[in-house]
């Protein structure tokens, strides 16, 4: 099956290669290959080039070319870690295409072409790359109709709380409010990471805690460490479902690490406090689903964000290398 007979899916509009790799290393350019809509792979990265649904102007649907740009620049092994990841078979999906004007018609692209790969392939791993956040909720519609999961915890990394009423329809404030009313996810099961100060009204706050949703401040990443909120959290999203999904908005970060996002703000998540709950996450079976947005090359000096971005779904991937493995890094006997 062609990439192309997908509905509203294109083949990735960059690809890059490394000119150059040594002997003994694998640039990720030259792992991560377009799929050619037939050969069998571990995790699928699909491309998400929305930006209309921002509230403010952005250019986040040049967010997945700005991480294909960097990827010549590294390699398959995490030091940190100590994983390389050459032996999963990870493939660039393609694109989705999104109306430029009309928001709904590109929630309703999204997921089609979501859905139609997760029921063609009902055996890789899930990563999105945005694109601006409103994708999250028609993304989340097709993983949990498609993978069939009967309740799913939703853990959400963010500066925002993204619970903005849909009076001026759907848009990058809104992507969570409207996966709790439409039942996608029971807000007992939803655990937020990083939310800032100054940045949203009392009245969402007061509405989502009413709902029963979790709610972790930048602050309380700081003062309290981020393993002891993530340990809290898994536990939260984790009782009585059948899947964990993670979104990932890249605002959190502090805006030292991340000037290229539309929202970022001083005081937000470091990136080693990131790629540690990334790697924790990744390693964990119960999660089933990982997206990455609001990236903006517009707004990034020398590549920092796209390269801290790449970094973050490149430690995911080492946490999703992990799970064949024991505790002490040894192969597992179950798999």
């Amino acid at each position: 099956m062609a990439v192309t007979e997908l509905p509203f899916l294109r083949p990735p509009e960059l690809v890059r290669r490394s000119p150059w790799e040594d002997a003994h290393e694998t640039r990720v350019a030259n792992w991560i290959r377009p799929w050619d809509g037939e050969e069998a792979f571990d995790v699928g990265l699909l491309t998400v080039p929305i930006a209309r649904g921002a509230i403010k102007h952005v250019a986040a649907h040049l967010g997945p070319n700005a991480l294909r740009m960097v990827w010549p620049f590294f390699t398959t092994y995490s030091i940190d870690y100590d994983v390389d990841v050459a032996g999963l078979r990870v493939r660039d999906l393609g694109d989705v295409e999104i109306s430029l004007l009309d928001v709904p018609e590109a929630h309703r692209a999204i997921e089609a072409a979501a859905s139609a790969l997760l029921t063609t392939n009902r055996d890789f791993f899930p990563i999105t790359i945005g694109g601006e956040h409103s994708l999250a909720h028609p993304l989340l519609r097709a993983f949990k109709a498609s993978r069939g999961y009967d309740r799913i915890g939703l853990i959400q990394f963010d500066a925002h709380m993204d619970f903005q009423t849909g009076e001026h329809g759907p848009h990058n404030g809104t992507p969570i409010r409207a996966i709790i009313e439409d039942g996608l996810v029971d807000p007992h099961n939803l655990v937020q990471i990083g939310i800032s100060g100054f940045v949203q009204a009392a009245w969402h706050a007061q509405w989502g805690r009413e709902q029963g949703v979790t709610i972790f401040t930048a602050r309380d990443v700081a003062t309290r460490g981020l393993p002891p909120l993530l340990e809290e959290a898994l536990a939260i999203a984790s009782r009585d479902t059948d899947a964990i999904y993670v979104t990932f908005d890249i605002d959190c970060f502090d805006q030292a690490y991340a000037p290229g996002t539309g929202a970022s703000l001083p005081g937000g998540i470091t990136p080693w406090a990131a790629y540690d709950a990334l790697f924790q996450l990744g390693a964990d079976p119960r999660v089933k689903g990982f997206d990455l947005v609001e990236v903006d090359p517009s707004r990034d000096l020398h590549d920092i964000t796209a390269r801290l971005a790449t970094k973050l779904m490149l430690t995911f991937i080492a946490g999703y290398a992990m799970r064949s493995r024991g505790s002490d890094g040894s192969p597992s006997s179950t798999g």
